[in-house]
């Protein structure tokens, strides 16, 4: 439920704190705005959690959107005077940013392991696991959560708040140096930019709208963006319970995301330099070869050994490595000049995938739910491809990085 709040809230709001904050106000403004939602872990009830999961929802599309414009922006900005492809730039800072982004499988779960230490013994016969984990796998009725609650015992209350406590620390930390220390980019002339659009709130906010509407470019990607909500909601609802959980059990589940998040934030780096050498299109088409052969096989079987297991938290990681910082970056570079809005619909596109996904995971049998992705898959990959090919007749040429010819004029942006 928190998922629901968090993600339903704060879609329109982007436009509108950047152009008054700007975006480095806005980086701190919002990461506080998470720190209520940790602080109430320390009185976990309906009157704390709901209220602090809608400030972190208001917070959380502000916080992402501006991310995306100081990255694009810096990106662009040292390009031009460097004097090289401003594209190159973009896609390094997008993949240093989710290299150490993704850490945070990392460090998170070796400290929820460490505090939680969970010792619970788990066995299920071969033809349970084949009847109810896996692909078969259906969220259980209110009843039974109740009754397994009953029977298991959770955290103690110690534990709870030295997790929370810990968290709540980084989550501090973290807005301090950007304020101490991230350069704003009116260093860099955004004061100037923002004077040349003279655009007001409410025109921005128009702006997010209208980007989508007439943008034939933001409508191929949506679908795209959507999915990778989609396969991230997918792996944090549905295959750490129906594959992890339920057949090899809950204290394992730590592990595994600590596996998926090393793969993760390593492919985050290096896939930019892979995509400088082979270009972007095989680097996309390898993203989502990676997700049908995962879907594909766990849609037949059910492993029990954690080897196998672990094989495919590692090429989910990869996936979503090129998911989360080439689609990124792929906006960075085809919407120059029209970043705000751009991100701001990314990231309500996104969190769209995020919302389908938790519903869907809990609503449907997962096999269902996982042929309905590889549906959406193909048609995202789609409109990918259009893109693409609109793109090589526009410019008559590829560049390094497959058909995007460079950096698009906000002018020809309009045109879109």
């Amino acid at each position: 439920k928190q998922w629901y709040q968090r993600r339903v809230r704060g879609f329109f709001l982007p436009t509108l704190i950047i152009k008054k904050l700007k975006v480095k106000n806005s980086l701190v403004l919002c990461q506080f705005m998470y720190t209520l939602y940790i602080a109430a872990q320390f009185y976990p009830k309906w009157g704390t959690l709901i209220p602090a999961a809608f400030i972190l929802g208001l917070g959380a599309a502000p916080m992402w959107s501006a991310k995306c414009t100081y990255l694009s922006q810096m990106g662009t900005y040292a390009g031009r005077m460097k004097g090289v492809n401003p594209e190159i730039l973009i896609n390094r800072f997008f993949g240093i940013f989710f290299m150490l982004f993704q850490t945070w499988g990392i460090w998170g779960n070796i400290v929820s392991v460490t505090v939680l230490k969970p010792e619970e013994e788990f066995n299920m016969t071969q033809d349970e696991i084949n009847l109810m984990c896996g692909a078969n796998y259906i969220v259980p009725k209110a009843d039974d959560d109740e009754s397994d609650s009953e029977s298991t015992s959770g955290p103690s209350k110690t534990q709870i708040y030295t997790l929370a406590g810990i968290y709540l620390c980084f989550a501090v930390i973290g807005p301090l140096l950007i304020f101490f220390f991230l350069d704003p980019l009116s260093n860099y002339g955004e004061d100037e930019r923002r004077e040349q659009e003279g655009k007001s709130g409410i025109q921005l906010l128009m702006a997010t709208f209208s980007h989508f509407i007439n943008n034939k470019y933001q409508m191929l990607i949506t679908p795209l963006t959507i999915w990778s909500g989609i396969e991230q909601g997918w792996f944090g609802a549905s295959f750490t319970v129906a594959y992890i959980k339920c057949p090899i059990g809950i204290q394992y589940i730590g592990y595994f995301i600590i596996v998926y998040a090393s793969a993760d934030a390593f492919c985050s780096v290096t896939f930019g330099y892979l995509l400088k050498k082979i270009g972007r299109v095989p680097v996309f088409t390898m993203a989502a070869v990676l997700n049908l052969v995962v879907i594909f096989i766990l849609l037949e079987w059910t492993p029990t050994t954690h080897s196998y297991l672990y094989l495919f938290a590692v090429m989910w990681g990869m996936a979503d490595a090129v998911w989360q910082t080439q689609i990124n970056a792929f906006y960075g570079v085809i919407f120059v000049g029209n970043e705000e809005p751009a991100f701001a619909n990314y990231r309500l596109w996104e969190s769209i995938g995020f919302l389908a996904a938790y519903l869907l995971s809990n609503n449907l049998q997962l096999k269902v739910f996982m042929y309905l992705m590889v549906a959406w898959l193909l048609a995202s990959y789609i409109g990918y491809t259009v893109i693409e090919v609109l793109e090589r007749k526009r410019t008559g040429s590829c560049s390094v990085y497959a058909c995007t010819g460079g950096v698009v004029a906000p002018k020809e942006q309009e045109e879109k």
